[in-house]
């Protein structure tokens, strides 16, 4: 994403997990000052085999606090990107509710407070270039995004896309967690083919198929593109499948609804980024059933801002 993070521990199976989070976007370059600092102690001696707990997420200025229990807990500095965390063996074995809680959560909230724009959509692309799927939940937007992905089209994010400038170009740049799809179960009523796959837990009452997308889609996994546009999709049964143009302002307002409070300079920047973001056109996609139709739309899209 951009961003040097480094990971340490006292237990290799957190580098390992550190890895299953962040080592796809490619080795970084030597640093001895990282501009993300995670430090995760494991405490061989304190146990906590509880069922998974709902953590406690709480923030004072340029402080972030995650609590699961009095075992499992951690503590970042926003402002110099440091955090760190004291969990317990159960937890670090318990992989995707680990690196969700801790190591991923701890890594966006500091880069969102240090450089990045979080936007709630999923995100495909063709040729460097890359539409941003918005919507409500249960409006379909992983569903979607897998659908695009099984047409040929490359996956960038099914949760999150952070944004960024370039600090070459003044451009912004797209980046997602490409590598891996969470869909709700009852996907395979749509997707046969995912029938095979394991259910897992991410987190209290939470359980996902979670798609490896390089197995699945090989070749398709992008990691970074330029924005293209944003589609705001609605899901409504008996409509036909529709594209329309969105007002600007609308789909501003939209964006800012994500932007959780910080600093007044922080806020500012992402809204500086979203009013960027918007400027590449905004559309409202009405669909219904199957996401085929809502496919071809799509990737129609991405052929006319590609001819541009």
């Amino acid at each position: 994403m951009g961003t040097v993070v480094q990971v340490e521990s006292n237990d290799e199976a957190v580098i390992k997990a550190s890895r299953r989070s962040f080592g796809r976007y490619g080795a970084p370059p030597d640093a001895s000052d990282p501009e993300i600092l995670i430090q995760i102690c494991v405490d061989p001696d304190r146990h906590d085999d509880r069922p998974l707990p709902v953590p406690t997420y709480r923030s004072l200025r340029h402080i972030f606090h995650i609590a699961c229990s009095d075992t499992n807990f951690a503590v970042a500095d926003l402002a110099s990107g440091c955090a760190i965390g004291f969990v317990s063996p159960e937890m670090v074995g318990k992989a995707s509710f680990f690196c969700y809680t801790f190591l991923e959560c701890l890594f966006y909230v500091m880069v969102v407070h240090r450089s990045h724009t979080p936007v709630h959509c999923s995100s495909v692309a063709l040729n460097g270039s890359g539409i941003l799927i918005c919507g409500a939940a249960g409006a379909g937007k992983t569903t979607l995004a897998y659908a695009c992905a099984k047409s040929g089209m490359q996956i960038l994010t099914d949760d999150v896309a952070h944004l960024r400038l370039d600090p070459t170009s003044d451009r912004l740049l797209l980046w997602g967690n490409p590598w891996c799809l969470r869909l709700l179960p009852d996907a395979v009523q749509l997707f046969p083919e995912l029938a095979d796959e394991k259910v897992t837990q991410r987190r209290d009452h939470d359980w996902y198929l979670e798609i490896d997308t390089l197995r699945r889609f090989p070749g398709r996994t992008l990691a970074s593109c330029r924005p293209a546009g944003l589609v705001f999709l609605v899901r409504q049964e008996g409509v036909p499948t529709r594209l329309s143009p969105m007002r600007r302002e609308i789909a501003l307002e939209r964006l800012r609804e994500d932007i959780t409070l910080d600093e007044d300079a922080i806020i500012e920047r992402h809204y500086s980024v979203l009013d960027q973001l918007v400027g590449t056109g905004t559309y409202t996609l009405k669909y219904s059933g199957a996401p085929s139709t809502a496919v071809e739309v799509i990737k129609s899209l991405l052929h006319k801002e590609l001819r541009r």
